[in-house]
């Protein structure tokens, strides 16, 4: 025991002694490429209304395990820098949730290619790769993989892991359906600290970004409901603070109002402290919108099947000049198994509902 605190108190002393330098968007760079992400859901408990894609696991590799579907996610951003001398980026994002009885795989790509002067984040893809598991109802477990490539400004690579934890019920006093996410990031090899982007600082050397070891904290819950059963709206929040390699402290708030749980409109807001210490500059809240649709196909109860499908956009004002369009689906294959089984006794039918 004394030699693995004597371990870890020489781990935190060696990550305060790396040169704390990233580039503006560097510590979130994973959410510029997908709406979902970049609208509110980046973060540990899943955003106000728990919208989950695969890029969801860079935040917190547990919150996919309660998820009985399979999911396919694609998207797209653009980044347009208004400045006179300004530039245009873009991202990518695709990836897929691959749910079995054991556990739930989760594989997400992205990318984020801007040299803008106002975001120079350069040029990078990253893979992450998770496992995750709901070990009793309401508490889940994940851990991921990751490995990523930045060029085009130098060359090096990151590779690491993930370790998060979920917890969830259905009230606590007046917040419905309230959740707790846990996480710690990048816990790996970090950028060389040479890769020839611009750091908030100003200059390109210390440029190591996202940071290595980030603890995360987050909190989500629905606040309010009102209307009718056919006609309700629904409000809800998150919050979530992160410290990466405890050298800053990035602070995540967003709100949500769904109508039906059909169409989500929600507003974030990231207050990143030492990148407005440093620069003065400050982002927009971003604004997302999702909208939840069921495909229908066959005739019959029997043979009807039905498929849920998400299209979604965001935009956001990004240190007053850069703008981040985002467009994206998801496509969950089947819906969701909430009624109660059917029980056939001696030819007649038995609902589980029945008392």
């Amino acid at each position: 025991m004394k030699k693995l605190l004597a371990a870890s108190a020489m781990f935190f002393a060696s990550a305060m002694l790396f040169a704390y330098n990233p580039p503006l968007a560097g510590e979130n760079i994973f959410k510029l490429s997908n709406p979902v992400l970049s609208g509110g859901g980046a973060s540990a408990s899943g955003g106000p209304f728990g919208d989950v894609v695969p890029g969801s696991i860079a935040y917190n590799p547990a919150l996919t395990a309660a998820e009985q579907r399979t999911a396919i996610n694609a998207a797209a951003s653009f980044l347009v820098d208004t400045d006179s001398d300004g530039g245009f980026g873009w991202g990518f994002h695709a990836g897929a949730i691959f749910p079995n009885k054991w556990m739930v795989f989760t594989a997400a790509a992205e990318g984020v290619f801007s040299s803008a002067p106002c975001l120079d984040v350069g040029k990078q893809t990253t893979i992450h790769l998770g496992l995750s598991k709901e070990i009793v109802e309401g508490i889940s477990i994940g851990l991921n993989g990751y490995f990523g490539y930045f060029f085009g400004d130098g060359a090096d690579f990151i590779i690491g892991a993930d370790l998060g934890f979920l917890y969830s019920t259905e009230s606590l006093g007046f917040l419905k359906n309230p959740r707790i996410g846990v996480s710690i990031l990048n816990m790996g090899k970090p950028l060389s600290g040479d890769y020839a982007v611009n750091g908030i600082n100003g200059s390109a050397s210390g440029t190591s970004y996202p940071a290595i070891f980030t603890p995360r904290l987050s909190f989500a819950s629905e606040i309010f409901s009102l209307g009718s059963f056919k006609n309700r709206f629904t409000g809800a929040f998150s919050v979530d603070a992160y410290f990466p390699t405890f050298q800053n402290a990035v602070f995540d708030l967003a709100f949500g109002v769904s109508y039906n749980k059909i169409v989500n409109l929600t507003l974030g807001w990231e207050a990143n402290v030492r990148e407005i210490a440093e620069t003065k500059k400050v982002s927009w809240p971003s604004l997302g919108l999702g909208l939840h649709l069921v495909i229908s196909s066959g005739d019959t109860k029997e043979t009807r099947e039905q498929n849920e499908f998400i299209p979604a956009v965001s935009w956001q004002n990004l240190y007053g000049s850069v703008h981040d369009i985002g467009v994206g689906a998801t496509m969950y294959i089947g819906m969701t198994d909430d009624e109660a089984p059917e029980v056939y006794l001696w030819g007649e039918q038995i609902s589980m509902d029945d008392e």
